[in-house]
């Protein structure tokens, strides 16, 4: 048995947030558990991979169908959403966030932080991507401002100072800012409450 807890533990421990104690605690389960739970998780699992897709625009991963022509997500392709202004998120579930606030406009993810040790700010994360929609929408005279939507910590913080670096050659046209302090040190947009996340649009700077 100790063969199959190693295997499942491993493809665990590639979960956010997850340690080497609590990847076995899960394999464990897993392996205790009756015919049917496991044959219903892993339907579940292929079907949720399935129906996943990613904007071309946004490259937020939902699920859903993206738009035939464009391969745009059903947020990107509504054109009564505000085109003046892109919030950019770390991953795809912090715009889940946004949906419980007044803003209307746009999203871009990241993909990622940058950690504070990485001398490259464009590696591994989709911050090239980013920089060739900002100019893209800048020539066409619909975006205003960029909004950088970061946890409160040292590495959202850093990643927030590098993409503001990145887009120093169209700050004299945009307006770059970053939500304000409505949340709190170290905390995450996929667990903000509306209240806080609201407040923290109305502080921008």
């Amino acid at each position: 048995m100790n063969d199959s807890v190693d295997r499942l533990a491993k493809l665990f421990l590639k979960f956010p947030g997850i340690g080497e104690r609590q990847a076995r605690r899960f394999a464990y389960f897993i392996l205790t558990q009756q015919e049917g739970y496991v044959d219903t998780l892993s339907r579940a699992l292929v079907a949720a991979r399935a129906h996943a897709n990613m904007c071309n625009r946004c490259l937020r991963i939902f699920e859903g169908t993206t738009d035939s022509n464009s391969g745009l997500c059903e947020i990107c392709s509504d054109e009564h959403r505000d085109q003046g202004s892109i919030v950019v998120v770390e991953k795809s579930q912090d715009i889940e966030s946004f949906a419980r606030t007044d803003y209307n406009g746009l999203f871009f993810v990241l993909g990622g932080l940058i950690p504070i040790v990485q001398k490259d700010i464009i590696q591994g994360t989709n911050a090239a991507k980013l920089i060739a929609r900002v100019q893209a929408e800048r020539a066409d005279g619909a975006l205003r401002e960029v909004i950088l939507a970061f946890p409160i910590t040292p590495n959202g913080e850093h990643t927030d100072s590098a993409l503001r670096e990145l887009l120093a050659p169209v700050s004299d046209t945009l307006t770059i800012t970053s939500l304000g302090r409505g949340l709190s040190t170290g905390a995450e947009l996929e667990y903000a409450d509306p209240a806080s996340l609201e407040a923290s649009l109305k502080k921008r700077e």
